[in-house]
C-alpha cells in the first residue's frame, strides 16, 4: 500500500503540480522516523500490558517430589513417608505490592508520552518538508530567472553585433554585452548547482521526483494575534511531551517509595494429588507477607534520585515552553515584516521592468548608453529574483508559523 501510494503520487506529479500537502503525505510514508515512532508506541503498549500483569492473578501448575533418608530408630511410623510428592494448581493474587499500581499507571502515562512524541515527530517532519519544498521552489524560480537573464543578455549581444557591424554602436559596447552574457552564464551554472541540491533534498524526504510545484495560494491579509498563538503553543505535541515527562517523573517517585512498603499475596492451591496425612485435603489458601526492614539505604536513595529526575524534567519543560514562545514571537515578527516587504518589492519589480523596457527603447534613439541598458536589465532580473524568492519565503514563514502552534496540513 505504501509503495502504491508513492507511485500514484509520482504518476500524478507528471501531470499536475505537487502541493505542500501531497509532499508531506508522501514524506510521512517514506521517512523511517515516522515508522520508528509507530514502533515505539507499540512497544510502550506491550510494556503497559506487562505492568498490568503484575497486579492480576497468576495461575501455575506446581509439583514437588522429595525422597527422605529414613532416620534411625523411627520405626514404622505412619507419619513418616520416605517418598513424598504433590501436584497442584496454584493461584497467586497480589494484594499489596509496593509501587506496582504506580508502575502500571507509569506504563499508561508512558504510552501517552510515546503518542505525543510520535505527533512531535510528525510536526518536525512537516517543518523539514516545508523547508525542502519552498527551497526547491526558490531554486526553480531562480533558475528560470537566470535563464531569462541569459536570454536577454544573448539578445543584447546579437543586437550589438548587428549594430557594430554597420557602425551604429561602438566595439566597447559589444564587449560590455559579451561580459554580461558570460556573467549570466556563470550565474545560471551556480543556479543549476543550487537547484540540484534542492531537488535531492526534496526527493530524500518525499521519495518522489522533484517536478513542478503548485503555485501557493494568496497569503492571508490578517492572521491571529501573537498572544492567541502563544496560548495555542502549549498544545503543541513536543510541549505536551515535555509536560508528560514531568508526570512520568512523579509516578517514578511513587514507584521508588513503594520499596518501603510490605508486599502481601493471596496464595491458593488445588491439589490433584499429594501424600501424607493431608492426602485427602484437596485445597489450601493462605497469605504471604514480606516486610522490608533494612536494605542498606538503597530505597531512600532511589527516592532522592527520582525527585532529582522530576526537578530536571520540570526545568526542561519550562525551558522548552519559553524557547517555543520566544521562537514563535520572532517568527511572527519576521512574517509581518516579510509581508510588508513583499508589497514594497512588488512595486519595485514593476518599476524595474518598466525602466528596462524604457531604456531599451531609448537606446534605439541614442538617448541612453548601452551601460544604462545593461544596468537596468540586471536591476530588473535581480529585483524579479528577489521578489519571487521572497514570495516563496513568505509562504514558508507562514506555514512555519502555523506549524509552530502545531497545525498540520
Amino acid at each position: 500500500m505504501h509503495w502504491f501510494f508513492v507511485l500514484t503520487l509520482v504518476s500524478l506529479n507528471a501531470q499536475a503540480a505537487t502541493s505542500l500537502k501531497e509532499a508531506f503525505t508522501a514524506a510521512r510514508l517514506n521517512m523511517e522516523n515516522i515508522r520508528r515512532a509507530d514502533a515505539v508506541v507499540d512497544q510502550k503498549e506491550e510494556r503497559q500490558k506487562r505492568a498490568r500483569a503484575t497486579i492480576l492473578p497468576s495461575l501455575n501448575a506446581v509439583g514437588t517430589y522429595t525422597k527422605i533418608d529414613p532416620p534411625e530408630g523411627a520405626g514404622a511410623s505412619p507419619f513418616l513417608l520416605t517418598r513424598q510428592y504433590s501436584a497442584a494448581i496454584r493461584m497467586t493474587q497480589p494484594l499489596l505490592r509496593g509501587g506496582s499500581l504506580s508502575a502500571y499507571q507509569f506504563a499508561k502515562e508512558d504510552v501517552l508520552l510515546a503518542e505525543f512524541q510520535k505527533n512531535a515527530t510528525d510536526l518536525n517532519l512537516y517543518q523539514l518538508v516545508i523547508s525542502s519544498y519552498y527551497n526547491l521552489m526558490v531554486a526553480q524560480n531562480d533558475s528560470k530567472n537566470l535563464q531569462e537573464l541569459q536570454k536577454f543578455s544573448r539578445e543584447r549581444v546579437k543586437e550589438l553585433k548587428d549594430r557594430t557591424s554597420v557602425g551604429r554602436s561602438r566595439k566597447g559596447e559589444l564587449v560590455q554585452a559579451e561580459a554580461q552574457l558570460l556573467t549570466a552564464d556563470s550565474q545560471f551554472q551556480q543556479g543549476a548547482i543550487n537547484l540540484q541540491a534542492a531537488e535531492k533534498t526534496f526527493e530524500f524526504y518525499t521519495n518522489i521526483p522533484a517536478g513542478e510545484l503548485a503555485i501557493p495560494a494568496d497569503l492571508p491579509k490578517e492572521i491571529a494575534s501573537l498572544q492567541e498563538m502563544i496560548n495555542k503553543v502549549r498544545t503543541r505535541p513536543d510541549i505536551m511531551a515535555a509536560n508528560q515527562q514531568v508526570k512520568l517523573a512523579d509516578k517514578q517517585i511513587e514507584i521508588s517509595k513503594g520499596g518501603h512498603y510490605p508486599s502481601l499475596d493471596l496464595i491458593g492451591n488445588y491439589y490433584l494429588t499429594r501424600t501424607g496425612v493431608l492426602a485427602t485435603s484437596d485445597w489450601d489458601i493462605g497469605l504471604a507477607v514480606n516486610l522490608p526492614l533494612y536494605l542498606g539505604g538503597s530505597v531512600q536513595a532511589q527516592v532522592r534520585e527520582s525527585v532529582g529526575m522530576r526537578t530536571v524534567a520540570q526545568l526542561d519543560s519550562a525551558q522548552m515552553l519559553r524557547a517555543a514562545e520566544r521562537d514563535l514571537a520572532v517568527n511572527y515578527q519576521n512574517y509581518v515584516q516579510i509581508f510588508e516587504q513583499l508589497n514594497t518589492l512588488k512595486l519595485a519589480l514593476e518599476k524595474a521592468e518598466e525602466a528596462y523596457k524604457l531604456n531599451r527603447r531609448d537606446y534605439q534613439y541614442g538617448q541612453v548608453t548601452n551601460l544604462d541598458v545593461l544596468t537596468s536589465l540586471n536591476l530588473f532580473i535581480e529585483t524579479k529574483r528577489s521578489y519571487q524568492n521572497l514570495y516563496s519565503i513568505a509562504h514558508m514563514a507562514y506555514n512555519n508559523l502555523e506549524a509552530a502552534i502545531g497545525v498540520l496540513p
